[in-house]
């Protein structure tokens, strides 16, 4: 809740620089995953936050005030992304339909990707590594993939 309340007054903010909610969630996530107080859980998720969030930083490159705007765009529905992932997996007791929903959120984030990037050995490396929990691609269009989940998911 209080990360809403957070990235609400982000956005909010009539002074608010370009890329500014992008930077805020990587220098965030990068705080949990370089702290001694994180638990092993925080630290995985926020990992996956730093490595998506690198990963778009590097394919975009340089960026004019568009492309700052979109990668804030993104940088907040793969947060949301994420977050509903984990509360749809803590009310899921089945263990038939958490495979289900896992696989529903995997497949949702390969099928909408953003950069069309061809190294799947890279991009591919959250979903075929059983360490991290968060098993999402990270050439990943969130903002269509977060849409997309909302809609499978209300079926």
């Amino acid at each position: 809740m209080k990360k809403w309340i957070f990235i609400l007054a982000l956005l909010s903010t009539p002074a608010l620089q370009a890329q500014e909610v992008f930077n805020t969630l990587l220098d965030k996530a990068w705080q949990v995953v370089n702290t001694k107080d994180a638990n092993d859980y925080e630290a995985k998720i926020n990992y996956f936050y730093v490595t998506a969030l690198n990963y778009m930083k590097g394919k975009i490159g340089q960026a004019d005030e568009v492309q700052y705007k979109i990668m804030d765009e993104q940088a907040i529905a793969m947060q949301n992304y994420v977050t509903d992932f984990f509360k749809y997996m803590g009310t899921v007791k089945d263990e038939d339909e958490r495979r289900k929903v896992i696989s529903l959120f995997i497949e949702t984030s390969v099928d909408n990707p953003f950069f069309n990037d061809k190294d799947d050995e890279t991009t591919e490396s959250f979903i075929n590594d059983s360490n991290y929990i968060t098993p999402f691609k990270l050439d990943t269009d969130w903002v269509t993939a977060y849409k997309e989940i909302k809609k499978k998911m209300q079926k």
